[in-house]
């Protein structure tokens, strides 16, 4: 498993390498445009092929897939972050921004023990941001939507992640830059 973040802003030309892109991704906004410019140089690097050659299908739930390597992608505010892994992989990151909705969003997102443990230490936006990055990155790693996430449940201990009732799954946790967070999910190795 690996993953390779990326500041939009300080990305090289290949990202505006127009020519690797279908028609389609052609007219995506620009930042999307980018970000899939670098996914098809990165998957094609892994495989062996040319940029323009990578296929991708989605499952349905709308999340991308192609033919050699397992992907992921998230991205928050100016940040593009991109997981790989031989088996399925989710990844996140999340601007860390406000407290609005936290007392709301969180009990859809987390299970009834990290929920008891979030709010025994007084819902602070830190904690609320990275579980929604290990929540996110479950679902992801799943093929699912944010929607499932109690389907998921885990316990953050002390920056550890344990995913409840799954031990064939890891999570670890990253930080971009101080403003962001992150968290990227996959299946260990047998």
């Amino acid at each position: 498993m690996d993953y390779l973040c990326y500041r939009l802003n300080e990305v090289s030309k290949l990202a505006l390498d127009v020519s690797v892109l279908t028609q389609e991704e052609r007219e995506f906004p620009l930042s999307r445009r980018m970000a899939r410019a670098l996914l098809r140089h990165e998957i094609a690097r892994r495989v062996g092929i040319a940029a323009a050659d990578v296929c991708f299908t989605q499952n349905e739930h709308g999340k991308p897939l192609t033919q050699g390597v397992h992907f992921n992608i998230s991205h928050s505010g100016d940040y593009l972050c991109m997981a790989f892994h031989h088996a399925p992989i989710g990844v996140d990151i999340q601007q860390k921004r406000g407290n609005a909705l936290i007392s709301k969003s969180a009990p859809r997102i987390m299970g009834a023990e990290q929920l008891q443990r979030f709010r025994s230490q007084g819902e602070p936006a830190e904690v609320f941001f990275t579980c929604w990055s290990i929540a996110e990155s479950l679902v992801k790693l799943h093929g699912a939507t944010i929607w499932k996430a109690l389907d998921y449940p885990f316990v953050l201990n002390h920056g550890r992640v344990d995913v409840m009732g799954d031990t064939s799954i890891a999570v670890e946790l990253f930080q971009p830059h101080s403003d962001y967070c992150g968290a990227v999910a996959y299946r260990l190795s047998s």
